[in-house]
């Protein structure tokens, strides 16, 4: 745009005068591109707007996420949490919590900050579902010159963002590990990232990965965003029946995720023969006193015909017997006595 204005401007103008425009030229297109280069130091601030760039960076390109459900998780892999105990990866899985796995780490400089923060304020509103008593959180960094004390000051900010969740400090285990050990667990989820020497960052995708108690991915969660209900819905999904209530289970059995929408939906197959189920259920209710009272009308005729067809008696008033009065049904039986 700027090229077919100057060329413009050049027919139009005197010689003297190109120079003069081509210079403000140059000095708007400079005053415009470091503005719009750097981000925004408020977007890093609890609770501030934050605009991401939708751009893709180049030499980036294949910084995504490969979802490999039902991968398993390296168990024997060795961990260093924020208080430098050494653990292996299944310690975190005991068979009976599921787990969110997320790969960050504590110098970047925007994305596991949003991620990080709208996954805690996620959690926040998540409702029953506790860290630390249904399910457990594993944060291991990708940065393998990450120190302890880094990790702890991490730790600190997110668990304070999840006042709701009183054993977050126990659930929620941020963790180190060698160059090697994240490349083997980024491979095994998926999750490619790479390094830039020139800056010192990792440009890397954000996501979430549920795990069943015995280290299976069972689904991923991609972005930044992490509606609370979908989040439940995972958790119970990954828990095996484990976590959740009965409500939750039937729940989740109403809805099957949808990779295209990355959220689960409504099945309506599903929701029709519930429908149906319950339809028939009430019929069966409003007809039920007319079936019992119809079962009950026949007992009535037994007073006045014995088992052998027999017309019944009745005491007169002096004592003697007479015949019952004869019912239609009757007629043809006393008309054959005759």
């Amino acid at each position: 745009m700027n090229t077919l204005v100057s060329r413009r401007m050049t027919n139009r103008l005197p010689l003297a005068s190109w120079a003069f425009v081509a210079g403000m030229l140059a000095f708007m297109a400079g005053v415009g591109s470091p503005a719009s280069a750097q981000p925004s130091t408020g977007a890093m601030e609890q609770g501030a707007p934050v605009l991401l760039n939708d751009g893709i960076p180049k030499g980036v390109e294949n910084v995504t996420v490969e979802q490999r459900l039902g991968n398993q998780l390296p168990g024997d892999m060795k961990l260093i949490d924020s208080k430098g105990r050494k653990f292996t990866l299944s310690h975190y899985l005991d068979g009976e919590r599921s787990l969110i796995l997320t790969l960050n780490y504590s110098n970047c400089p925007m994305l596991c900050n949003v991620q990080l923060n709208q996954l805690a304020q996620s959690l926040d509103q998540m409702g029953d579902l506790k860290i630390g008593e249904d399910f457990q959180l594993l944060s291991v960094s990708i940065d393998p010159t990450e120190t302890d004390q880094r990790l702890r000051d991490t730790k600190k900010r997110y668990v304070e963002q999840v006042p709701s969740h009183p054993k977050a400090e126990e659930g929620w285990s941020f963790t180190r590990t060698t160059k090697a050990n994240v490349e083997r667990l980024a491979k095994e989820v998926g999750f490619s990232y790479k390094y830039n020497p020139r800056t010192k960052e990792y440009a890397h995708p954000a996501m979430l990965a549920f795990v069943s108690p015995d280290g299976v991915i069972t689904r991923y969660s991609l972005g930044v965003a992490f509606p609370p209900d979908q989040m439940k819905l995972a958790l119970v999904e990954a828990g095996q029946g484990n976590v959740g209530g009965i409500v939750d289970q039937f729940v989740l059995w109403c809805y099957s995720y949808d990779p295209n929408e990355n959220s689960y939906v409504p099945q309506a197959w599903k929701l029709m023969r519930l429908g149906g189920g319950m339809t028939i259920t009430l019929l069966g209710l409003a007809l039920l006193p007319y079936w019992r009272g119809r079962k009950g009308s026949p007992a009535n005729a037994t007073d006045d015909e014995t088992p052998d067809g027999d017309v019944s008696t009745t005491a007169g008033p002096d004592g003697t017997s007479e015949p019952a009065p004869l019912k239609p049904t009757q007629w043809h039986l006393h008309g054959n006595a005759d």
